[in-house]
């Protein structure tokens, strides 16, 4: 191995190592060799990580910008004192709707309890307090079940609020069974009343939808008929040349447009007796059928509630 020192530009003496491989490699002579420990410390100085503290946000930070230390003070100071009077004015008025409540007095407790729930953002306490109060204990249940009948369980539990909602549902349990059961039973005699009536609507209504098919089909054949030898000879008077198929087109034309008249006419009856059938075939063509749905769709709203406690329950 060949190897000589040089000086470079600065006068600091380079050696240089020519391998066998053709390499040359540079090294300064003066720089102090590499130990163990020096390796060490660099590998130690590689493996340093840093750790920034995550700087959390004050939601007030807008409102903070521009102000003085003592005026940011003044402000947060000012906003804890509003946010603890919201909290001690809602405290107070469900403690005043619940004696209201409990004096009988549910549409003063209401007003109470509608009040408290924009002064809090989960306000469970108020929400129940409020439907309490507005079916009178839950001797009127109906009064929650009407307003959510169509829009189904899921806007019943988000407009109450989930932990309102399986107070709700837990702690007033048996006076859902009850009304579901009484549901039930109004349902099944309506139901077999609306079941009848549309049977024995169903039979005449068969006959007159069949009664003006087949006046329908005798109206358009012979409409069809003429139309088309009315067409037939008015295209014969460009191809001779006398007049001789202008009378009989004329003639045919008149009696295609009192057929069609007639044609119209039955249209319109087979058009209505099919309407009539297929209205007849929905229970809701009938102030019953429609009380009987009504009753149908609060059933299965008060099932869902009881279904949706049981589920809890068994996962208890």
């Amino acid at each position: 191995m060949e190897e000589r020192i040089i000086d470079d530009e600065y006068g600091r003496g380079i050696r240089l190592k020519k391998t066998k491989d053709g390499y040359v490699d540079a090294t300064d002579e003066l720089a102090e060799p590499e130990t163990e420990e020096s390796e060490a410390a660099e590998t130690a100085t590689d493996e340093i990580a840093f750790e920034f503290p995550v700087l959390e946000t004050d939601e007030d930070d807008e409102d903070l910008v521009g102000l003085s230390p003592e005026e940011a003070l003044a402000l947060r100071q000012k906003k804890e004192a509003e946010l603890a009077q919201r909290k001690a004015d809602y405290e107070q008025l469900c403690k005043e709707g619940e004696e209201l409540l409990q004096s009988g007095s549910f549409h003063a407790s209401e007003l109470k309890y509608e009040k408290a729930l924009s002064l809090d953002e989960e306000a469970t306490e108020a929400s129940v307090g409020y439907w309490r109060a507005k079916t009178a204990d839950f001797t009127q249940p109906d009064v929650l079940i009407d307003e959510y009948v169509e829009a189904g369980i899921e806007s019943l539990e988000f407009d109450l609020g989930y932990e309102a909602a399986e107070i709700v549902k837990r702690d007033y349990r048996a006076v859902f069974e009850k009304r579901a059961k009484e549901l039930e039973a109004e349902e099944a005699p309506l139901a077999e009343e609306v079941e009848g009536k549309i049977q024995l609507r169903r039979g005449y209504l068969r006959a007159r939808l069949k009664k003006a098919a087949i006046a329908f089909a005798v109206a358009t054949v012979p409409m069809l008929v003429a139309l088309i030898l009315t067409v037939f000879f008015g295209l014969k008077n460009f191809t001779t040349p006398d007049s001789d198929y202008i009378v009989p087109t004329i003639a045919l034309a008149g009696v295609t447009v009192v057929l069609f008249i007639v044609f119209a006419v039955f249209t319109n009856k087979f058009v209505n007796a099919c309407r009539m059938y297929r209205a007849n075939e929905k229970v809701a063509s009938t102030e019953d059928g429609e009380r009987l749905l009504y009753i149908r769709d609060k059933k299965e709203l008060y099932q869902a509630l009881l279904i949706t406690v049981a589920e809890d329950e068994a996962e208890a």
